[in-house]
C-alpha cells in the first residue's frame, strides 16, 4: 500500500485553515456582541444625563 504524502499534507493544511476560519468567525461574532453591548450601555448613560439636564432646565 502506497502512502501519498502530498495528500496527507494537503489534508492537514486544509484542517488547519478550516480551524482558523472558524476561530476568526467566532472572534468576529464576539467582538460584534461586545460592540453592541457597549453601545447599549452608552445609550443608557446618555439617557440618564439627558434626563438630568432636562430636570435642571425645568426647575
Amino acid at each position: 500500500m502506497e502512502i501519498n504524502y502530498g495528500s496527507i499534507i494537503a489534508l492537514v493544511i486544509n484542517l488547519v485553515l478550516i480551524f482558523l476560519i472558524i476561530k476568526t468567525i467566532f472572534k468576529a461574532i464576539q467582538s460584534l456582541k461586545h460592540f453592541i453591548n457597549r453601545n447599549k450601555e452608552m445609550d443608557k448613560k446618555l439617557d440618564i444625563i439627558i434626563s438630568k439636564l432636562e430636570n435642571k432646565q425645568n426647575n
